[in-house]
C-alpha cells in the first residue's frame, strides 16, 4: 500500500506540471477572453473561427488509450497513467473563408481562426479608404495543442479492463474552467485466438469536455489494437474509428439571452496509431503517432501492474 500511495502522490505532481507547463497553448499578448471574442460573432463566421478548436479537442479526447494489447483475463490488476496528447496545428487550422459585408472587395477572403495571427483588412470597392477588419484576431500561437489527464485501468473481469479519465482544468488563456470525463472498456481477444503471436485487444470509449456554459463536447470511438513485448520494450499500433461533436453557445450581443447555438463536428474519423513503451517493473513510459485528419501524438507514464 506504501508503495501504490507513492505512486499516486508521484502521478498527481506529473498532473499538476503537465497543466502548468502545457494548459492548451500559448495566449498571445494582450488578447480578450475567448467568450469575449465570439461574442463579436455571428453564427456563420463563430463556425469558422472555432472548427480547428473542436477538430483538436476532438483528436485528443480520442488518443492515449492504450500502450499495450495486453490484457490479463483473470485475476486483479489497476494501473494509472499520466497521459498527455497533443494535435499538430497545421496552416490549415490557421485561416479560414469569410463573406465580406456588401459592397467591399473581395467579397470573400480569407482571415484568422483562433490558431491564426491578425484578422485581415480588406477596403470597400468604391472608397478604399473605407476598411472592414476580420472580426478577430488569433488567440493561440502555438504548433501543438495540448491537453494531459489522469488514466485509471481496472480489471479484470473475463479479459475485460475499465477504462475512466477525470480531469478539471482551471480558467486558461481565456478559455472558461473546464472538465474532461471519459468511460471506457477494453477487452482481451486472445483468449479466442490463442494461435496469434500477438496481444489483441478491442475497446469502446466515451468521453465528454464542457468549458463553463460555452462549450458543451463529446466523443465517442472505437477500435483494435495490437502488441508485442520484447522482455522491457513493447511495440503498439492499433486502428480507431471515432467521432466528437462540439456545441457552443454564447451571447453576440452582451446583456442578452443567449442567439447564438451552434454545432460542429470534429474533422477525425479514423486513425492510426503506432508507438513503444518501456516497462520497468511497476512503472513505465510510452509515446505514440497517430494519423488522420488530424495528427496527433500522445504519451505519458504508468504505475501498476
Amino acid at each position: 500500500m506504501n508503495v501504490v500511495r507513492t505512486c499516486c502522490r508521484l502521478a498527481m505532481a506529473v498532473l499538476f506540471a503537465a497543466a502548468i507547463l502545457f494548459p492548451v497553448g500559448n495566449a498571445q499578448a494582450g488578447d480578450p477572453t475567448l467568450e469575449k471574442v465570439l461574442a463579436q460573432f455571428n453564427s456563420d463566421a463563430a463556425k469558422g473561427y472555432f472548427q480547428p478548436f473542436a477538430d483538436f479537442v476532438g483528436a485528443n479526447m480520442n488518443a492515449g488509450f492504450f500502450h499495450s494489447a495486453a490484457i490479463p483475463t483473470t485475476g486483479f490488476h489497476i494501473a494509472l497513467d499520466i497521459v498527455a496528447m497533443g494535435s499538430s496545428v497545421g496552416d490549415d487550422a490557421k485561416s479560414y473563408t469569410v463573406k465580406a459585408p456588401q459592397g467591399f472587395s473581395p467579397a470573400e477572403f480569407s482571415t484568422a481562426t483562433m490558431f491564426g495571427g491578425k484578422a485581415t483588412v480588406i477596403s470597400d470597392a468604391t472608397n478604399p479608404s473605407i476598411q472592414y477588419r476580420g472580426v478577430s484576431d488569433g488567440i493561440f500561437n502555438t504548433t501543438l495543442f495540448p491537453l494531459a489527464t489522469p488514466q485509471l485501468r481496472v480489471g479484470s473481469l473475463f479479459g475485460t479492463e475499465a477504462v475512466i479519465r477525470y480531469v478539471p482544468i482551471p480558467e486558461t488563456n481565456g478559455i472558461p474552467k473546464s472538465t474532461m470525463f471519459t468511460i471506457g472498456a477494453r477487452h482481451n481477444v486472445n483468449q479466442y485466438l490463442p494461435d496469434v503471436p500477438l496481444d489483441l485487444a478491442a475497446g469502446i470509449f466515451y468521453s465528454k469536455y464542457t468549458s463553463g456554459d460555452l462549450i458543451d463536447a463529446s466523443g465517442f470511438a472505437f477500435g483494435v489494437q495490437a502488441s508485442k513485448s520484447f522482455e522491457m520494450l513493447t511495440v503498439y499500433g492499433g486502428l480507431e474509428s471515432e467521432s466528437s461533436k462540439m456545441n457552443l453557445k454564447y451571447v453576440d450581443t452582451p446583456g442578452a439571452p443567449p442567439t447564438v447555438d451552434i454545432n460542429l463536428d470534429g474533422v477525425n474519423s479514423f486513425r492510426f496509431t503506432v508507438g513503444a513503451g518501456v516497462s520497468l517493473g511497476v512503472f513505465g513510459f510510452f509515446a505514440d503517432a497517430n494519423f488522420g485528419s488530424v495528427t496527433n501524438f500522445s504519451g505519458g507514464i504508468s504505475f501498476g501492474n
